[in-house]
């Protein structure tokens, strides 16, 4: 099998390609659109909930 020589421009291209690519999908995953919660506050107010009712839980007498 052959190792297909690749100059350094399209490495740096593909890499350039590749932080695009995960910017867009940061920005997806943490910015709100049209006045909704953003994933990230979803999930931050999920663990808040489950921290919540897990130390109610371990409140209760045995």
């Amino acid at each position: 099998m052959k190792h297909c020589p690749t100059s350094r421009r399209d490495a740096g291209q593909a890499m350039t390609e590749y932080l695009v690519a995960t910017l867009v999908v940061m920005m997806m995953i943490a910015v709100s659109f049209s006045g909704e919660s953003s994933v990230i506050d979803l999930f931050l107010e999920s663990v808040k909930t489950a921290f919540s009712k897990l130390s109610s839980f371990l409140s209760l007498p045995l």
